[in-house]
């Protein structure tokens, strides 16, 4: 079961600072700020998937896979063979990647988790 499914299904973590810090990149992906509601991101997907009559964008993985591409692409280091397109192309356009405040938000988590677990690998060896 992938990590996404497994949050929103309620899955117990092992307790862990950066199993909590990845914790908060889904709640970033998947909900809105206050976590009450599903996020922008999730409602755009959800309507892709409907007009397709498919259950793929809204997946959880899926889900945190665009993300984690938008994240990327907004780094310091270019990379276009891992990603391009997440601010200008037809799914970026419908919504199929973060956008805004939302993209914002999931960047700082994305990057938290990333410089902990960089941290924690470094002081490993």
């Amino acid at each position: 079961m992938f990590a996404s499914t497994a949050w929103l299904a309620d899955a117990t973590p092992i307790p862990h600072p950066l199993n909590q810090l990845l914790m908060d990149c889904f709640k970033a992906i998947l909900l809105q700020p206050a976590g009450d509601q599903p996020s922008e991101l999730f409602q755009h997907s959800v309507q892709v998937d409907k007009k397709l009559g498919q259950l793929y964008y809204s997946k959880p993985e899926e889900l945190c896979a665009r993300a984690f591409e938008g994240f990327v692409q907004d780094a310091a280091i270019t990379n276009h063979f891992l990603v391009k397109g997440t601010k200008a192309s037809p799914e970026a356009e419908r919504g199929l990647y973060p956008r805004g405040a939302q993209r914002e938000q999931i960047n700082a988590a994305f990057s938290d988790y990333f410089g902990s677990l960089g941290k924690a690998l470094r002081n490993a060896e």
